[in-house]
């Protein structure tokens, strides 16, 4: 996802610091993948935004994906020193809530919903500032077990939650 993701950075550099060696996590690749890929097209975008609305001299757009693991949990950030989240960020969660003038407010409720249904967590919080920059951009921060939660796979956590709802 980090690798197809790049051209749609408008022009900002990606940052990529996840292990070399697979992390082995039982999930649904591609279904994870789109997640990853919403997020990383948003922090292209948040980039281009600050560049639109003026950006400061000297700066450098720029998107970090890191990646860690401890023997319970897989996590996945991605952050930007783009125009950083609005005041409001409860609502980002909300359909069809946008802060884009092109945006359709779907993509962040149905990452969310994807992480959730793997039994993980999506945080959205400031990014740390930056080298040399002067404001916080934003953070994603992906949370996801690395096992099955009691013996059920994502599908059938996912077929529960349809049915009974969140």
């Amino acid at each position: 996802a980090v690798t197809l993701q790049e051209g749609a950075l408008h022009g900002a550099r990606l940052v990529a610091d996840v292990p070399r060696d697979p992390i082995v996590v039982e999930l649904d690749a591609t279904m994870i993948s789109q997640a990853v890929t919403n997020l990383i097209k948003n922090a292209g975008e948040a980039v281009e935004s600050l560049v639109e609305k003026g950006a400061p001299d000297g700066y450098a757009p720029e998107v970090r994906v890191t990646m860690s693991a401890t023997p319970e949990t897989v996590t996945i950030c991605i952050a930007d020193n783009g125009v950083g989240l609005p005041a409001d960020r409860a609502r980002l969660f909300e359909p069809y809530v946008t802060t884009r003038e092109k945006g359709t407010g779907l993509g962040l409720p149905i990452v969310k919903k994807i992480i959730e249904e793997h039994g993980g967590t999506l945080i959205l919080t400031d990014a740390p500032v930056f080298d040399g920059g002067a404001h916080h951009g934003a953070l994603a921060e992906i949370r996801l077990p690395r096992a099955r939660a009691a013996g059920r796979s994502v599908k059938e956590r996912a077929a529960e939650t349809a049915v009974s709802g969140p």
